[in-house]
C-alpha cells in the first residue's frame, strides 16, 4: 500500500511539474521571439554570425562546466547533504578553471577566424563558466525534487535579463557586443536565484564518502558531451570558417529558429522526465508506462508544429526576422526535417541516464558524432544547404539502431518508440501537404492573415486525420484526462 501511495504522489508531483515547466516555457518561447524579432532587426547578420563564431569553440569548454554532476545528482537514489557539498566545490573549482584557460586561448580563438574584435569578447564570455558552475548544484536538487518553481522562476528572470539588456544596447548602436553582455548579466541573475530558491547552503569543502560514484557516473555523461560537441558544433566551425560570418549568421538564425519549438517542448518534459524515470527505475511497468505517455505526448506537440513550420517558412522568417533574411528560407527547411524528429529523439537519453547507463550513453555518443560528422565534412562541398541536408539524412539513416543499441535489455524497446509516434507523425504529415496544396490556389499577401488562415486550415485537417484513424479518439480522450490533472 505504501508504494501506491508514493507511486501517487510521484505522479502528482510530476504532472504538477510538467504543467509548472511547460507554463514557464511558454514565457519563454515569448521572450525568445521577442528576441528573435527585435534582435533581428537592430542587429545584422555579421553580428550573429561573430558571436556564433565564438560559442561553437567555447561550448566545447560548457561540456566541463558541470562535468556530469548535476545528472548525477538528479539519478542517485540514496544523495547525502556531504556529497552534494563536495560536489558543489568541484563545480566551483572547475568554473574558476575554465574562466582562466578561456581568457588565455581567447587571442589563439580571434587569430583562428581573422577576427580580432572577438578577442575580448571572448575574455567577457568566460566569466559565464564560473557563475554558472556555482550554481549547478542548486538547480540540480530543484530539479530532482521536482521542487520546479524557484528553478523556472530563476530560468525565466534569466530570460528577460538576457533580452532587456541586449535590446538597449542593439538600440544604442554596441552590435554584437549587445548579445555577449545580455548573457553574462542574464547568467548572473539565473544563478542568484538558484541560490535563494534552493534549500542547499554550501558548507567548508570537504571529500565525502561515495562522492567518486557520483563522479563516475558524471565523467560518462562528460564524455558524451565531448562527443556530442563535435557534431554539435562543427557545422558552425566549417561554415564560419569556408564561408565567413554573414554564411554563418543566416544559418545560425535558422537553426535557433529550428530549435526554438524543439527545445521548448522538449526541455520542460525530459526535465520532468528524467528524475521521474530515475525513481521509476526498479518499476518496469510503470517505467514503461511512463516512457510511453511523455514519447507520445512530445509526439503530439513538436510534429505538427514542425511540419507547420516547414510548409510556411517563407511567411514564418518573414515575420520573425523581418526583411532581408530569406536567404534563411530553405536552409530553415531544411534542418526542420531533422527536427521533425528530434524532439522525441531525445528521449533515449533520458532513458539510458534515468537507468544508470552512462557507459552504453558514451558508446553511443561515439557511434553518432562520427556519423554527423562525416555527414558535415561531405555536406560543406555543397555550401549550408549541404550541411543542413547532411544532417537530416544522417539522423534518419541511425534512428533505428541507435533505438535498438539504446533500449537493448531495458524495460522499453524500439516498437514503443514507433507506436506512440505513428498517429501524430501521419497525421502532420498529410496536414502539412493539404496546408500546402491550399496555399497554391488561395494566398493573402499580407503576412499575419497567411499565418493565421493557412494554420487554421492545418489544425482542422490534423484533427480529422487523427480522429479517423483508429486509436485517435483513445489518444484525445488521454490527453483530455491529462488536462484534467493539470487543472486539479
Amino acid at each position: 500500500m505504501s508504494n501506491q501511495i508514493n507511486e501517487d504522489e510521484l505522479k502528482r508531483k510530476a504532472v504538477r511539474g510538467g504543467a509548472l515547466t511547460i507554463s514557464a516555457r511558454i514565457i519563454t518561447i515569448l521572450i525568445q521571439i521577442t528576441s528573435i524579432i527585435v534582435l533581428s532587426r537592430l542587429l545584422k547578420p555579421n553580428d550573429f554570425g561573430l558571436i556564433a563564431m565564438v560559442t561553437a569553440i567555447t561550448a566545447f569548454m560548457v561540456i566541463f562546466r558541470d562535468m556530469g554532476l548535476s545528472t548525477a545528482v538528479i539519478q542517485k537514489k540514496d544523495l547525502k547533504y556531504e556529497q552534494i557539498n563536495t560536489l558543489f566545490w568541484l563545480n566551483t573549482v572547475i568554473g574558476t578553471f575554465l574562466t582562466i584557460i578561456t581568457i588565455f586561448l581567447a587571442p589563439f580563438i580571434a587569430e583562428f577566424y581573422n577576427r580580432p574584435e572577438l578577442k575580448y569578447v571572448v575574455m567577457a564570455l568566460a566569466s559565464t563558466f564560473l557563475i554558472a558552475s556555482v550554481g549547478a548544484q542548486h538547480a540540480a536538487l530543484l530539479q530532482r525534487d521536482l521542487n520546479l518553481k524557484p528553478k523556472v522562476i530563476a530560468d525565466i528572470v534569466g530570460a528577460i535579463l538576457t533580452l532587456v539588456t541586449s535590446i538597449s544596447m542593439a538600440y544604442y548602436g554596441y552590435g554584437f557586443w549587445s548579445l555577449a553582455c545580455g548573457t553574462i548579466i542574464g547568467a548572473l541573475a539565473t544563478t542568484l536565484l538558484y541560490f535563494k530558491g534552493s534549500s542547499f547552503t554550501p558548507t567548508r569543502p570537504r571529500i565525502a564518502t561515495g562522492t567518486l560514484e557520483l563522479i563516475h557516473f558524471g565523467k560518462n555523461v562528460t564524455l558524451f558531451e565531448v562527443l556530442n560537441y563535435f557534431h554539435r558544433n562543427l557545422d558552425n566551425v566549417l561554415i564560419g570558417k569556408f564561408f565567413g560570418a554573414i554564411a554563418l549568421g543566416l544559418y545560425s538564425r535558422a537553426y535557433e529558429l529550428m530549435m526554438l519549438p524543439i527545445a521548448s517542448l522538449r526541455q520542460p518534459i525530459n526535465t520532468v522526465a528524467l528524475p521521474v524515470l530515475s525513481k521509476l527505475q526498479n518499476n518496469p511497468e510503470e517505467f514503461k508506462k511512463y516512457y510511453n505517455n511523455i514519447t507520445k505526448l512530445l509526439a503530439f506537440l513538436s510534429m505538427p508544429l514542425m511540419a507547420f513550420l516547414i510548409v510556411k517558412a517563407d511567411i514564418v522568417v518573414e515575420i520573425a526576422l523581418g526583411e532581408g533574411w530569406q536567404r534563411v528560407v530553405p536552409i530553415f527547411q531544411l534542418l526542420g526535417l531533422s527536427g521533425f524528429i528530434q524532439a522525441v529523439a531525445s528521449v533515449r537519453g533520458v532513458v539510458l541516464l534515468s537507468l544508470g547507463l552512462s557507459r552504453r550513453y558514451v558508446i553511443w555518443g561515439l557511434f553518432n558524432t562520427t556519423f554527423v560528422c562525416l555527414g558535415f565534412c561531405l555536406g560543406i562541398k555543397w555550401g549550408v544547404e549541404g550541411i543542413a541536408i547532411s544532417y537530416a539524412i544522417v539522423n534518419y539513416g541511425i534512428l533505428y539502431p541507435s533505438l535498438y543499441f539504446f533500449y537493448k535489455d531495458t524495460p522499453v524497446s524500439p516498437i514503443d518508440f514507433f507506436k506512440p509516434i505513428m498517429l501524430p507523425a501521419i497525421a502532420s504529415i498529410i496536414s502539412g501537404y493539404m496546408t500546402f496544396y491550399v496555399d497554391s490556389f488561395l494566398y493573402f499577401d499580407l503576412a499575419l492573415i497567411n499565418i493565421i488562415f493557412s494554420g487554421f486550415i492545418f489544425f482542422v485537417t490534423f484533427l480529422m486525420v487523427v480522429v479517423l484513424m483508429p486509436t485517435g479518439l483513445d489518444t484525445l480522450r488521454s490527453f483530455k484526462k491529462l488536462f484534467k490533472m493539470v487543472r486539479a
